[in-house]
């Protein structure tokens, strides 16, 4: 049941992918960051691309984001990248700086709850 139910989120993390990079070619450049975080997550959970360039697709989307002045958009890259970190990398240290940043990013944004979340999910690493 479980594969099923993974088969199923990935193909339609695909499908929105293909929806949006099209928006993107058409000129829309309001979804270029959703783009670069997709890119990223989709290296990630792909294990083709070496650890680096996962990283660096995450980079790419953490930087799009706050320069569009995503925030939100921005704390949830930083969020993902911290968990690629922890759970492919091992990078403990690394992670902790995307968590501190995420949570930077939501309490300017104003999600108090999502950082109380944060806190207690990263409180090992923080």
């Amino acid at each position: 049941k479980k594969n099923r139910k993974t088969k199923k989120y990935k193909t339609r993390a695909k499908i929105l992918r293909k929806k949006l990079t099209a928006s993107f070619k058409r000129g829309n450049p309001n979804v270029v960051h959703y783009v670069c975080l997709l890119n990223a997550e989709h290296a990630a959970i792909d294990q083709k691309k070496d650890a680096k360039d996962v990283c660096k697709l995450y980079n790419d989307a953490i930087v799009i984001s706050a320069r569009g002045g995503y925030v939100n958009d921005a704390a949830l890259a930083h969020e993902r990248f911290a968990d690629f970190l922890l759970s492919n990398v091992g990078d403990t240290e690394e992670a902790k700086y995307h968590i501190e940043e995420a949570i930077k990013c939501y309490t300017g944004w104003g999600a108090m709850r999502k950082v109380e979340h944060l806190r207690e999910q990263y409180q090992g690493v923080l």
